[in-house]
């Protein structure tokens, strides 16, 4: 039995969605969101925390909290917003695994990232993701750096003339193919 509700509850973590969507949020002028697990074990139930998100005035989630059955914090994300409503940082810390990542965006005059960078909770940069878009605003490249500035991976990708995605190319860092698709489409 509880072996039942230990995968019960790691199905629900794993599954686990947002209480509200931020149109939701936004428009219900929603500040934070509870969100409370039962478990039943032998008839007896056992209520707590599960997460908790707090929000901005624009429906954009500041902070979420993942909690265990014994009232501990497994996961806490943060994050900041630019005028636009763009996410411009992130920081998540993982308690099991004792690693906090911090995440920064950049965008272009469009709103489109151009710029991922990965951070240690010492402030190392262990990835960087560079974005590059065509006159259209179709994402063209992609190109991850680690954090001593070695590209170990890029994506192209290529659009038809009513820019719909035709083709993604993945390369390692030293250009040898890793994967290819294509998209073909059937038009009334």
């Amino acid at each position: 039995m509880k072996k039942i509700i230990i995968i019960l509850a790691s199905l629900v973590i794993v599954f686990s969605v947002q209480a509200q969507s931020k149109k939701e949020a936004k428009k219900s002028k929603i500040k934070s969101a509870t969100e409370w697990q039962t478990v039943y074990e032998n008839g007896k139930a056992s209520t707590y925390k599960f997460s908790y998100e707090e929000y901005d005035r624009n429906g954009n989630t500041l902070t979420k909290i993942e909690y265990g059955p014994d009232g501990t914090i497994l996961k806490k994300e943060t994050a900041k917003y630019d005028s636009y409503q763009n996410k411009t940082e992130e920081t998540e810390f993982n308690v099991a695994k004792k690693k906090t990542i911090i995440r920064t965006f950049k965008y272009n005059a469009f709103r489109d990232k151009t710029e991922e960078v990965e951070y240690n909770g010492s402030g190392t940069v262990m990835k960087k993701t560079v974005f590059t878009y065509d006159a259209n605003g179709n994402k063209a490249s992609e190109t991850i750096s680690d954090g001593s500035g070695m590209i170990t991976k890029k994506t192209t990708y290529t659009y038809n003339a009513k820019n719909l995605k035709t083709g993604k190319k993945v390369v390692s860092g030293t250009n040898i193919p890793e994967s290819e698709k294509k998209y073909e489409y059937e038009y009334f």
